[in-house]
């Protein structure tokens, strides 16, 4: 079970009771509440002082042994007291307090009858000067502590450097895992006994009912090893969790009182290094991004930046490229963590089957993310197995990621640079003619080769208004009798079948009879002859292409290989 760290020696400058115990003070005066000597002091008060609503958290109340009452020991016990040290009234025998004894015992309080000479005066600085000697000693130790872990970051080494370090430190195993629980490195893993894996997936499970303040202990198993878990918190935001597992069993509370200020610095300056490692790798993909950008839509100023920038990226200006276009509801951002979601799959797709011969760019541009890839020379036919291939392997690879709606769809290879943009441009198209046409999740421009063959028709002013003057007629009279231009296209594809296009649209067959006869007449035309449903395929792909293609006129203008 998850618990906070208030038990044991305090990393907050408490002192155990059985430290305090051992004094000659207060020795061999406990009279009672044995099961709560377990528990840590900060400070002394004398009942006097103590008001009404008062939490008395890590408290040890000093009181006459006079006013003690089984009532009153269980009032200060449900307020959190740490101890109650009874003071008697002179140098006479000891009061019977046994009433008092079964109390403390009852409620887990410790009770104590102290000698004539302990006085509030001497028992307050005596527990004074405990606390602030355990108070030093902790800071003392988190000074060293903190020193080292920030030689660490200083030097940049990574996180993997920063987990060794840490267990160091804790003499022993040290995860590092991520905001979804992925493990970003481990440390101190050196015997058979305990696999990183198996206790990264048994926290996976365990994870989400933790909180975000402080160091919490858990129990994996009842067999199994106890963990400090610290939240690495940045910003308010969670950035990961540092997981420091305990070797001894049950552990020694001195080593846990230890560990814990281990796991507070080492979370804080592991989360300093997972920023600063997010923000170098935030420029990367930012510079990636914005090379990728320049590439896809032409934008250099001359060919002297285009071979400046390709030498930084590693881009041979005289490859053979294709481009793939990655879309998914899931990539559009709605907040924060749908953005480092778009980043993760970026990355993903960055390391789609690397090779030292095939040079690869991804980045998030708007809703989808853009795939650059080199391909082998060869004939077409080969360079296009290459291509669907690849596309094939990364709409395997993200499906997991970003669900069933994935759609991949690629462009046709070309030379450089001017290859790169105009394999974009029909990868873009074919997105946007995917949907309209419901094609497979995987699809590339020479797959929509009907379209592909009407690019030049469809850009035309004559195949424009052509598609207009047939389709508007079915158009015009939408309101009044449904959709006809939907059910003449259905009825084309299904050959001439009317109880098959009926099906499709979900129509009565009579419904389906008027609808084609309206057609007809609004067309002027029989729809049931080959050359009246030619002329309305045509127009509809024709109108199809146009309305794809003009969507990205506003964007860049279509470049020539």
């Amino acid at each position: 079970m998850a618990q906070e760290h208030h038990d044991g020696i305090d990393c907050n400058g408490r002192v155990p009771l059985s430290t305090l115990l051992a004094e000659p003070l207060l020795r061999g005066r406990l009279i009672g509440g044995q099961a709560g000597l377990g528990g840590t002091a900060s400070w002394c008060l004398p009942l006097s002082e103590v008001g009404p609503q008062d939490g008395l958290d890590g408290v040890v109340v000093h009181l006459p042994a006079a006013v003690l009452s089984p009532e009153l020991i269980t009032g200060l016990a449900r307020r959190e007291a740490t101890a109650l040290f009874a003071h008697p009234a002179g140098d006479g025998p000891d009061p019977d307090l046994s009433a008092a004894g079964s109390a403390a015992d009852a409620a887990g309080l410790p009770l104590l009858l102290l000698g004539p000479t302990a006085g509030y005066r001497a028992v307050g600085r005596l527990v004074g000067q405990k606390a602030l000697a355990q108070a030093s000693h902790v800071l003392e130790y988190s000074s060293r502590v903190h020193r080292a872990l920030a030689e660490v970051l200083a030097r940049g080494s990574g996180i993997p450097a920063m987990a060794r370090a840490i267990a160091g430190l804790s003499h022993g195993p040290v995860l590092v895992l991520d905001a979804d629980g992925e493990t970003q490195a481990y440390a101190g893993f050196d015997g058979p006994a305990l696999d990183p894996g198996a206790i990264a997936e048994e926290l996976a499970e365990r994870l989400p009912e933790l909180g975000h303040d402080g160091v919490a202990e858990l129990d994996l198993t009842p067999e199994g090893p106890l963990v400090l878990i610290a939240p690495i918190v940045v910003g308010g935001d969670l950035y990961g969790r540092l997981v420091l597992v305990e070797s001894g069993s049950p552990p020694d509370e001195h080593d846990l009182a230890q560990h814990r200020v281990v796991a507070e610095h080492g979370a804080t300056l592991t989360g300093s290094e997972m920023l600063r490692q997010r923000s170098v790798r935030a420029a990367e993909e930012r510079a990636r991004g914005d090379f990728l950008e320049s590439l896809v839509h032409g934008r250099f100023a001359d060919p002297h930046e285009l071979e400046a920038r390709a030498r930084h990226h590693g881009f041979d200006v005289a490859g053979r490229y294709a481009v793939h276009v990655v879309t998914a509801p899931a990539l559009v951002p709605t907040g924060r963590s749908d953005q480092r979601r778009a980043a993760t799959i970026t990355r993903v797709a960055q390391g789609v089957e690397p090779s030292a011969n095939r040079w690869t760019l991804a980045a998030a541009v708007a809703t989808f993310v853009v795939v650059i890839r080199q391909i082998p020379e060869g004939d077409p036919l080969s360079e296009q197995q290459a291509v669907t291939h690849f596309a094939q392997q990364l709409h395997r690879t993200l499906g997991p990621r970003l669900g069933d709606d994935l759609r991949v769809t690629s462009g046709r290879p070309g030379d450089g640079a001017a290859g790169v943009a105009a394999s974009y441009y029909e990868a873009r198209v074919a997105m946007g003619l995917a949907r309209h046409t419901g094609a497979a999740a995987v699809c590339g421009y020479d797959d929509l080769r009907i379209y592909a063959a009407l690019k030049s028709v469809a850009a035309s002013a004559e195949g424009q208004a052509f598609a207009r003057e047939i389709l508007e007629s079915l158009r015009r009279v939408h309101s009044q009798t449904g959709d006809l231009e939907q059910v003449v296209i259905a009825y084309i594809k299904s050959a001439g079948n009317l109880n098959a296009a009926a099906r499709t649209l979900k129509l009565h067959r009579n419904t389906m009879l008027y609808k084609l006869d309206r057609a007809s007449r609004a067309l002027r035309m029989d729809i049931r002859s080959a050359d009246t449903q030619f002329m309305v395929w045509l127009a509809h792909h024709i109108d199809t292409l146009a309305a794809v293609t003009g969507a990205l006129t506003e964007e860049f203008t279509p470049p020539t290989a």
